[in-house]
């Protein structure tokens, strides 16, 4: 029983991880300009809500860490890909 519950935890891990990997790769192919482009315009639409947007070393972190793990899960994905 033990078994089955590890395998449909990691079933639906997986289908998590696949939700978001548009997103990740998206980003991963990102240029560097185009990144600024994006960081000026989400700080653009928080000061048009009124927000005081984050410091700008926090949104070039966070995205550093998106564009991280976009790499890693296409690392991850054509190790798979391999093995089968």
């Amino acid at each position: 029983m033990a078994r089955l519950e590890r395998r449909l935890e990691s079933i639906e891990a997986r289908r998590k991880r696949r939700g978001a990997q548009p997103r990740r790769e998206a980003l991963a192919r990102l240029s560097d300009e185009e990144l600024e482009a994006l960081e000026e315009s989400l700080l653009a639409e928080a000061r048009a809500r009124g927000e005081q947007p984050p410091p700008t070393n926090e949104l070039l972190e966070k995205m550093k860490w998106w564009e991280a793990e976009a790499e890693e899960q296409q690392r991850t994905n054509t190790e798979t890909t391999r093995r089968r």
